[in-house]
């Protein structure tokens, strides 16, 4: 049986703003980020979080015509604050939501479980809020592929652990590089997720504002390791993000002139084709379409491309 995997929407960014800074959130389309997400849990106090609530549910309904994603990264379960999150920003307009301190699949269904029935009441498209899973701790990192299987809202996910963060203290990690926990660790979470049919994999991110090198380096790694974007809390790091994440003019090049290569074969009834030094066939048209696909998102020119049928897999 061929794998399914989840499409959902292509973003190479998303940046993080703390969801008591109603300004803030107003105007953070001009950075730049394909996806926002306004937080409700660690930048707000408790205090503030009441009102958070209200400025968040604003913003997604003052912004709601852009072209970017918009998110909100709830409360986790447990901490009495999880059902007043959704009940105030489940409005039109947002994407998806991040669940916070994610422990295992039961948090994603019963969440799963709270939206539809608010997309139910609310007249809002049934199972078209994304959800996704923060792992944060030792057990959740070793039941990702569970928590990502828990519910079809969940369409990207990854490791996105920081030095320093929740998932770091739980894992006991210290790396002397910063880049070293993504390898460890992301490799795990890569293939939890695409086992469980997720392509939009989230890369490591760092929360040191001043240092872009840090930020690339993080970011090129992270890609080679199987990552297709990333978060940032800073929106400085964000340019630097979708550089690394967007295919380059070479990769755009060469992916259509494979395509094109190919379409040429089959038009001859062939299903393999010699490109260069290398032996094409439907695997590499496959990966080449992808790269077509993400400059598209990106919005790149990627010029004329043939039509391929291609086989169920």
């Amino acid at each position: 049986m061929p794998q399914m995997f989840r499409d959902a929407k292509l973003y190479r960014s998303m940046l993080y703003i703390p969801g008591h800074k109603l300004d803030w959130m107003l105007k953070a389309p001009k950075y730049g980020a394909d996806a926002l997400m306004f937080d409700l849990e660690d930048s707000v106090e408790i205090a503030e979080k009441a009102g958070a609530r209200e400025s968040v549910a604003a913003a997604i309904q003052g912004l709601r015509t852009g072209s970017f994603g918009r998110f909100v990264r709830l409360n986790g379960w447990r901490t009495g604050h999880l059902l007043d999150d959704v009940n105030a920003v489940v409005v039109d307009g947002l994407d998806g939501v991040g669940l916070a301190k994610t422990e295992g699949p039961e948090d994603i269904a019963a969440l799963d479980l709270v939206l539809g029935e608010l997309e139910r009441s609310r007249g809002l498209p049934l199972g078209r809020i994304e959800i996704c899973p923060h792992a944060e701790t030792a057990l959740a990192m070793y039941r990702f592929y569970e928590i990502c299987m828990a519910s079809p809202r969940v369409k990207r996910a990854g490791y996105t652990g920081a030095p320093g963060g929740d998932l770091a203290r739980s894992l006991g990690v210290q790396p002397e590089d910063p880049t070293e926990a993504g390898t460890y660790f992301g490799a795990h979470s890569v293939l939890q997720a695409r086992a469980a049919g997720i392509v939009h994999i989230a890369g490591g991110m760092t929360g040191q504002l001043n240092d872009l090198n840090l930020v690339r380096r993080i970011g090129e790694k992270s890609k080679r390791m199987g990552a297709s974007w990333a978060s940032a809390i800073h929106p400085s790091h964000i340019p630097v993000i979708n550089e690394i994440y967007s295919p380059s003019e070479t990769e755009i090049d060469e992916a259509r002139d494979i395509v094109s290569a190919f379409a040429e074969a089959v038009a001859r009834g062939e299903a393999a084709v010699r490109y260069k030094s290398m032996l094409v066939d439907y695997a590499n048209i496959r990966s080449a379409i992808d790269v077509l696909k993400k400059a598209q998102a990106a919005g790149m020119v990627v010029g004329d491309i043939p039509e391929i049928e291609l086989p169920a897999y």
